[in-house]
């Protein structure tokens, strides 16, 4: 069987490119996989080594850019390197290329996860992609979607009407967030699945088996490990208190000039691999990312997720959905109330229920 993944792949974020890894992993087990290479630059750019766009903020994210040339050339090096070892894709195409066949012939597409049908994500101007809603594939041939997620985007009633149209001919749906199952169903009216993230379709073992000998990155001490991407102002509060609540030093993986909250070492050219390699070795972990989360309760590492406004619907479905509900922190005055240390037992096996159902309904489809 040939598939064809369209998904978010070509950009500089760890969450991005390990949900790709996973997913594609997973898919190989049915037949051959492709990540179809769209060029989408909104997304692609964020793959240039200085990025540039005609703008104020473009100015100053290309100024910033030039100061820190050299772990950024590292670290957009060992992304490459990362995707050319363990996935394969198209050749580079264009959207009207896609339109006129140009990926080749595919038995199955599957529109991936992360946030696809997000338009605030994936377009300059805030408009949908029809690409991420495989419109450019022929008729009569299969079509799914995989934990695809529309974030905290709020669609209009135009766009709710577009979308319908565009998904009236897949063969199976199925959503990252319980908020967009429910959403999708009252568009819809038929069945929409909600599925983990491709993630968590690995278990923990798998994933040590791609950290491999890496593993031996061990810090020479103890350490909480920092991983923010909203970079909220409640995560410099909670950096500082569990820093001192455990006695550890504080290492960040911020690719920025600077992270949030003090802590005694930023990485910021950490690839994909050290990224793991970081949570694995981890004795607690801080984060406001949904991946971080994710990866914090795969490598059942104690953590607090600190809620990142309007975007928190992704951590708490996920956390809901594992019962650790309570893990996720709004104010200051809730860190006294967290237990440091996490009996992941019920979590675990909730876990591996989630992960097994997810596996049987893409056995079923494919």
């Amino acid at each position: 069987m040939k598939i064809a993944l369209v998904t978010i792949h070509n950009a500089n974020n760890y969450g991005a490119i390990l949900q790709t890894f996973a997913l594609h992993k997973v898919l190989s087990r049915y037949g051959d996989v492709q990540i179809i290479d769209y060029d989408n630059r909104h997304i692609a750019i964020d793959l240039d080594l200085i990025r540039f766009k005609p703008s104020f903020h473009g100015m100053l994210g290309m100024g910033k850019d030039i100061f820190r040339l050299l772990p950024r050339y590292r670290v957009i090096k060992k992304f490459k390197q990362f995707f050319a070892k363990y996935m394969k894709k198209t050749q580079k195409l264009s959207a009207e290329e896609l339109y006129h066949g140009y990926a080749g012939n595919f038995d199955v597409y599957v529109a991936g996860s992360d946030q696809i049908w997000n338009p605030a994500c994936i377009s300059e101007n805030c408009s949908v992609d029809q690409i991420y809603f495989l419109n450019f594939v022929p008729n009569g041939v299969k079509k799914l979607s995989y934990a695809s997620s529309m974030g905290s985007y709020q669609w209009s009633i135009e766009e709710k009407c577009h979308i319908k149209e565009l998904l009236n001919d897949f063969d199976m749906i199925s959503v990252r967030e319980k908020d967009g199952q429910v959403l999708l169903q009252e568009i819809l009216e038929r069945p929409v699945h909600h599925v983990v993230d491709p993630t968590l379709l690995l278990s923990k073992n798998e994933w040590l088996e791609v950290i491999g000998k890496n593993r031996e990155l061990k810090q020479e001490e103890k350490y909480i490990l920092l991983y923010s991407v909203p970079k909220t102002k409640l995560i410099c509060s909670a950096v500082e208190y569990f820093s001192k609540k455990l006695g550890l030093k504080v290492i960040a993986i911020d690719q920025g000039l600077s992270t949030v909250g003090k802590v005694d070492k930023q990485i910021r050219d950490a690839g994909p691999i050290e990224y793991l390699s970081l949570f694995a070795n981890a004795e607690f972990v801080i984060t406001d990312s949904f991946h971080g989360t994710c990866f914090s309760v795969n490598f059942q590492k104690p953590f607090v997720a600190i809620a990142p406004g309007k975007h928190s619907n992704r951590i708490e479905s996920l956390l809901s959905l594992i019962g650790l509900q309570d893990r996720i922190v709004r104010c200051e005055e809730e860190f006294g109330s967290l237990n440091i240390e996490i009996d992941f037992e019920e979590a675990s096996n909730e876990l591996y229920s989630l992960r097994k159902q997810a596996l049987s309904l893409l056995s079923k489809v494919l």
